[in-house]
């Protein structure tokens, strides 16, 4: 199961503020990195309110993600 900790954005290694910068996120913007063995997501935390109305959806998506990649 992945692990959730706070990293600040200037500790991280700058290949990955690169893909922060490409995708255009501001650097106040939250993101979650997701590390499985062969890759590497990047995504936004969803918000509480948008968390409920998906949660179903998120769920399945999420559960399936944590099939195929083994965790």
């Amino acid at each position: 199961m992945p692990r959730s900790f706070t990293v600040e954005r200037e500790n991280l290694p700058p290949v990955v503020q690169g893909w922060l910068h490409a995708v255009k996120l501001d650097d106040e913007e939250l993101i979650e990195l997701i590390f499985t063995e062969h890759e590497v997501l990047l995504r936004r935390p969803t918000s509480p309110q948008l968390r409920e109305w998906a949660r179903g959806f998120s769920d399945r998506y999420d559960a399936t993600f944590r099939e195929l990649a083994g965790i």
